[in-house]
């Protein structure tokens, strides 16, 4: 991409172009368009407003609806909503919320309106909901829900309800349904604690991911949770994509590897005819808050996120086409939490692709293969002294590993 984008948003347009806007490691980062028949990225019109962590929603017209999140000439949450005309390739203002959001959801329901709901400010996890009319520009308070949810996943339903479920709430694992047509909120069951993935099946089922290897599934029919099987790899912020054929591809994320906090390249993809996951090969990159988007082509658009404190430009396609075996998960490379000099790919780098079966020789940053170790008992141990300096250095990179590790989690929180 022309610029690193890290908690983006990522829309596939009408006519085959995905748009990216934001980036919460540079405020200021201008909206971008990937051609896939090109193979190139391209500028939109500047911002009226930049931000990160706000929702983009495609609406019936074909524009795109890019609403609250956390304003640039701020740096707080907002209220201000502006639209993208792909005619035009600009940016208008449009009808303010009511409320500041930001790490809020939106769905586009069957009558052309938007819900958005939840969120944080600064007065903390956001228990309200508004309708956006983009017929009339206007926005209305919809009925409020039981709790307040901050990074929630919501799922429309094939009954037009919406299934809001995860995020940071009270932390028991609620899940709320919001039906369009009375206009009220009921309980959901409490089987997605931990969510941070929702991926609509072609079934009518939820599938979830979330902390950990923990994966669920929501039967609207029963509007009860069930345990799925677990992933192959624990994940912390990964995506979760349907692909054209029913089954789900999870990239990315983090992990936690003998006490370290390690960054994946690593791919999965999960079958829900047959409750089983299977390795998907690696990405170039390790990422996570990047963006997965399937193109026209079936192909998957890996783009964007980041590494400790370096933000990514870079972009990869997963072919899900048969292929040869894929590798293990656990041989797939990952990135450390302190790195020296990380790199992030130059705006002229040429977007990567892997099939299944790929493993690539190369990433864009430096990886570090997983190592097992063994361990041993012993009566006494002797330590010279600059091996005692080398220890102790040791431990205090662990700290600041850890360190990083709480600010990025608490970055993503921000308000």
């Amino acid at each position: 991409m022309g610029q690193p984008h890290q908690a983006a948003t990522a829309t596939l347009l009408p006519n085959g172009k995905v748009l990216v806007v934001g980036g919460f490691g540079q405020l200021d980062s201008a909206p971008e368009l990937y051609d896939p028949a090109s193979d190139t990225w391209s500028p939109t019109g500047p911002l009226v407003v930049t931000r990160s962590l706000g929702t983009a929603t495609l609406l019936p017209s074909g524009k795109v609806l890019l609403a609250g999140g956390i304003a640039a000439d701020t740096g707080h949450s907002t209220t201000r909503t502006e639209l993208y005309d792909p005619a035009t390739n600009s940016w208008s203002a449009a009808a303010g919320m009511a409320v500041q959001r930001s790490s809020h959801s939106a769905t586009l329901l069957p009558s052309g309106k938007i819900l958005v709901a939840g969120g944080q400010n600064a007065s903390g996890y956001i228990a309200t909901a508004e309708l956006y009319d983009p017929v009339s520009d206007r926005w209305a308070m919809a009925a409020r829900m039981d709790a307040g949810y901050a990074g929630p996943q919501a799922t429309l339903l094939a009954n037009g309800t919406v299934l809001l479920a995860g995020g940071a709430t009270l932390g028991d694992g609620r899940g709320e349904l919001y039906n369009p047509a009375t206009d009220r909120w009921s309980n959901a069951g409490t089987g997605a604690r931990n969510t941070q993935t929702a991926t609509r099946l072609i079934d009518g089922r939820v599938f979830t991911t979330g902390q950990g290897k923990e994966a669920h599934l929501y039967d609207p029919a029963t509007n009860h949770w069930s345990v799925a099987a677990s992933t192959l790899q624990d994940r912390d912020l990964p995506t979760a994509t349907s692909l054209a054929d029913g089954r789900v591809l999870v990239t990315g994320g983090s992990a936690t590897t003998g006490g370290q906090q390690v960054w994946l390249t690593s791919a999965e993809i999960y079958d829900p005819t047959l409750n089983r996951w299977s390795a998907a090969g690696c990405m170039g990159q390790a990422r996570w808050e990047h963006t997965a988007t399937v193109l026209p082509s079936k192909k998957v658009l890996i783009a964007g996120g980041d590494v400790p404190s370096v933000s990514l430009s870079s972009a990869e396609l997963f072919d899900p086409s048969p292929g040869w075996g894929s590798p293990p998960v656990e041989s797939c490379p990952t990135n450390q939490p302190i790195q020296a000099g990380a790199a992030t790919a130059s705006p002229a780098a040429s977007t990567t692709e892997a099939g299944p079966s790929a493993v690539p020789t190369a990433s864009a940053g430096p990886t570090v293969p997983p190592v097992r170790l063994t361990a041993v008992r012993v009566g006494s141990l002797t330590v010279s002294r600059p091996a005692a300096i080398g220890i102790a250095g040791a431990l205090a990179l662990l700290v600041l590993a850890a360190a990083i590790y709480a600010w990025a989690r608490w970055r993503r929180r921000g308000i």
